[in-house]
């Protein structure tokens, strides 16, 4: 596991895709970033209202299957265990990268966006130095638990249009829009759920929700809420694309 885990690490800094995606974000953060000053009143504010608006969502959800991509077309896998217990570690040992790719993103905004404001907005309050740092901790665990998804769903179609296209739409958090309308629906016809739909409704803990709520500033988020759906979300899509990879004849 440990050398494999090496060699995906070796693979994504020799993956010119991580360098473009990177610093792609990484310019139009910078130039993107009047956007939202006029409606921070600190640095901190700035930065989560833009880097939890989905941009970085798309841009990990998308290196994740083209990395995953890339692992088979350029024959990777060929060299590797195809046992069971090896299949299972071969799609476990891309979580690292995943996670280290996310890292680098909320990383690569933050510097951008901080150049960004000096020119935007000069002076403007830094601001919590704490709140800034759980912020980009639970945002990173976030995105990552969503590229597993991704990457999961990539071993389920072979193939990188679906995939993406779920990306794209994920992000946008439309099918968060849908349960919501119908919890709503539900609500207006039993009242009694209301009080049980705010606090546990299933639109309300989608990882697409929870990257939302922490970049809006002023609302109260519960971090243990938040660390539910990230342990759930990995164990779950962890385990289907593990089950997924492994059941499969070829890899």
């Amino acid at each position: 596991m440990l050398n494999l885990i090496k060699m995906n690490l070796y693979r994504l800094f020799k993956t010119r895709v991580f360098y473009v995606m990177l610093l792609t974000t990484v310019i139009l953060t910078g130039l993107l970033a009047g956007m939202e000053t006029e409606s921070a009143s600190t640095f901190g504010e700035f930065y989560a209202s833009f880097a939890s608006s989905g941009y970085v969502l798309i841009m990990v959800g998308v290196f994740a299957i083209v990395f995953s991509e890339e692992e088979r077309k350029s024959g990777f896998l060929k060299n590797l265990l195809t046992t069971r217990s090896g299949k299972k570690n071969i799609f476990f040992a891309k979580i690292p990268v995943v996670f280290l790719y996310s890292l680098f993103m909320f990383l690569g905004e933050l510097v951008a966006s901080w150049f960004g404001s000096l020119f935007w907005a000069p002076g403007i309050y830094f601001g919590r130095i704490g709140s800034l740092i759980s912020f980009i901790t639970f945002e990173v665990m976030l995105h990552t638990v969503f590229g597993i998804a991704m990457m999961a769903l990539y071993e389920i179609t072979r193939n990188t249009i679906i995939p993406t296209i779920i990306t794209i739409f994920g992000s946008a958090n439309l099918h968060g829009m849908l349960i919501s309308f119908l919890e709503t629906k539900l609500v207006s016809r039993i009242p009694a759920l209301a009080g049980f739909m705010d606090k546990y409704g299933l639109s309300r803990n989608f990882i697409v929700t929870k990257t939302e709520d922490l970049g809006i500033s002023g609302v109260s988020v519960s971090y243990v809420n938040i660390i539910v759906v990230i342990v759930i979300g990995l164990i779950l899509y962890s385990v289907m694309g593990t089950f997924i990879f492994t059941k499969r004849d070829t890899i």
